[in-house]
């Protein structure tokens, strides 16, 4: 299929940017990588009237600022791969970015438009929640700040209001001692995940001081479960009971059912995945240690 009519509009800078997105309000949608927007336009399930070109303005870098990583919503997934801070600090991260898509969907994809999309099998948007990361958009009336947490909606929803747009994300930088994975299943590589799992745990040399379980692709937003995280508290990394946890977090997860896969499915999936990302994560934390 074809989309439906629409206008093309070319920003020349962040300001033009938010002068057209709140003139057009909710019939204006900025265009950057389009890995998500197009297809959704080509099958109309998303119809804006006004599409407005944010490539060029400046919003691509990757740097620390104090005890955070700021990301631009322009940088492209393929990025992170050489990015020796995400490496080092944020290793979820990393791995979490080697299951999205195709490479074609890496090289064009950006921050901005994959957490915008909030597709709930989407992996970057479950890494911002794994990470308490906080989501920058900007509007012509400013600026402000959304925890990632309150930034998922729905599927396909978020807490943006008309006329705004995202210009960046915030992740706090995790102690030193800090170790993670990323583990996905889907029908095939790039597919749709029909689950995934992230795991950061902090450390000391033999055992987890903190931890955080996110899961995406099971219910309409990466979903956590706090007391989950606090069982893994003072677990031995040689001993984790990953299976207990990774039992008890698929029942509180109590993931949907679809075309895909039945509720029972991923309830199991995700008590595997879980199990498996929590011992990753231990044995590369016990490697460093």
């Amino acid at each position: 299929m074809r989309p439906a009519a629409f206008e093309y509009h070319k920003a020349t800078s962040l300001e033009h940017a938010l002068t057209l997105l709140q003139e057009f309000g909710e019939d204006g949608r900025p265009l950057a990588g389009g890995q998500s927007l197009v297809p959704m336009m080509n099958l109309r399930l998303a119809r804006p009237g006004h599409l407005v070109d944010i490539n060029g303005l400046g919003l691509d870098s990757i740097e620390e600022r104090g005890d955070v990583l700021h990301i631009g919503a322009l940088v492209r997934h393929q990025r992170y791969f050489d990015d020796p801070i995400i490496a080092r600090r944020l290793p979820a991260f990393l791995e979490a970015v080697h299951w999205i898509g195709h490479p074609t969907i890496r090289r064009h994809g950006t921050l901005g438009g994959s957490i915008s999309h909030a597709d709930p099998t989407a992996e970057l948007p479950a890494i911002c929640v794994l990470y308490d990361a906080q989501i920058l958009v900007a509007s012509t009336a400013g600026e402000r700040r959304i925890a990632a947490a309150d930034f998922f909606a729905n599927a396909y929803v978020t807490t943006l209001e008309p006329g705004e747009m995202v210009t960046g994300v915030e992740f706090p930088f995790p102690p030193e001692n800090n170790s993670g994975a990323f583990l996905e299943q889907a029908e095939r590589r790039g597919d749709f995940a029909l689950a995934a799992i992230g795991v950061s745990i902090n450390h000391d040399t033999s055992t987890i001081t903190s931890a955080s379980i996110v899961c995406a692709g099971a219910r309409l937003v990466p979903t956590r479960a706090p007391e989950v995280e606090a069982a893994l508290v003072g677990r031995a990394l040689s001993a984790p009971e990953a299976r207990a946890a990774g039992t008890q977090f698929s029942e509180n997860i109590n993931p949907v059912g679809d075309h895909a896969a039945s509720a029972d499915y991923r309830r199991g999936l995700i008590a595997e995945l879980t199990t498996r990302a929590i011992e990753r994560a231990c044995e590369k934390a016990r490697e460093h240690s």
